[in-house]
C-alpha cells in the first residue's frame, strides 16, 4: 500500500484505505501470536533458564538496530519504537509473566522498558532486587546505575544482560537475571578487577584470567533523529 502516486479525492477514501490497512496489521499481529505460542512451546521443550523467562534483551536491541536502519520519513523512530515495545510486552506476556523488581527511581524507566504487561514491582533497596531474581527464577532487577554496588552484583549469582535505556546515550539502569547474556551483534562485557574497578570490553567475553564476568551488554542504540 506504499504508493507515494496516491491521491485521494476525499476524506472517505482516506479512511477507507486506514481502515483497510488497520485490518492487515490486525490480521499479521494474529499471525504473529500464532507463531509466538510455538517459540513458548519449544523454549519450554528445551528447558533450561530459557524455558522460565521470555526476556531476550539482545534479540530486542538487534530488533530495534533494524528498525531504525529501515525507518523513513514521515514516521519517527520514537513512534516504531513505541509500537514495538507494546508488541513485544504482549507477545512476552502471552509466553510467560515477566517479573520486574527495581526501585522508585527507575519504576517509570521500566515501564518504558518492559512495556505495559511486564509485572513491575518496587523494592526498598538494591540488595532486595537482585534477592527477588534468586528467589523467583525469570525475574529482571532493573538495578539504577548511579551508585551501583558491583560486588553485591557479582556474588548475587546473576549477571548483567542489558544496560537501559535500549534506545539512548546515556546508561540510566543495569538489568540483572539468572540467564545468560547473548549476541545482539555489537555487545560489551563487564569486567572487575580485584580492586573493583569496571572495564566495558568489546564483544562478549567469559574467559577473564583476573577479573570477575559481571555479564555482557547490547550497546543501546544511538540515534541521531526521532
Amino acid at each position: 500500500m506504499d504508493d507515494a502516486d496516491w491521491s485521494p479525492r476525499s476524506l472517505d477514501e482516506v479512511r477507507e484505505r486506514i481502515d483497510a490497512i488497520d485490518d492487515a496489521m490486525l490480521t499479521l499481529l494474529h499471525d504473529r501470536a500464532h507463531v509466538v505460542e510455538h517459540v513458548g512451546r519449544l523454549k519450554r521443550e528445551g528447558g533450561g533458564t530459557g524455558a522460565n523467562s521470555a526476556f531476550r534483551p539482545a534479540r530486542e536491541v538487534a530488533m530495534l538496530r533494524s528498525l531504525y536502519a529501515r525507518t523513513r520519513d514521515p514516521l519517527t523512530f520514537t513512534t516504531v519504537s513505541a509500537v514495538w515495545r507494546e508488541i513485544i510486552s504482549g507477545f512476552t506476556a502471552a509466553q510467560v509473566s515477566l517479573p520486574i523488581k527495581t526501585m522508585a527511581e527507575t519504576a517509570t524507566l521500566a515501564r518504558e522498558t518492559f512495556g505495559a504487561q511486564a509485572l513491575i514491582s518496587l523494592a526498598p533497596s538494591p540488595a532486595e532486587c537482585l534477592s527477588a531474581v534468586t528467589q523467583a527464577p525469570g525475574t529482571v532487577a532493573l538495578l539504577p546505575a548511579d551508585g551501583i554496588e558491583w560486588r553485591a552484583v557479582a556474588a548475587s549469582g546473576g549477571s548483567v544482560v542489558a544496560a537501559a535505556p535500549f534506545v539512548g546515550t546515556k546508561i540510566e539502569a543495569w538489568c540483572v537475571t539468572l540467564g545468560e547474556p547473548g549476541e545482539s551483534g555489537e555487545d560489551m562485557t563487564l569486567a572487575m578487577a580485584p580492586d573493583g574497578t569496571i572495564r566495558h570490553i568489546p564483544g562478549i567475553q567469559t574467559d577473564l584470567t583476573d577479573e570477575t564476568f559481571l555479564g555482557a551488554y547490547p550497546v543501546p542504540l544511538k540515534t541521531g533523529r526521532s
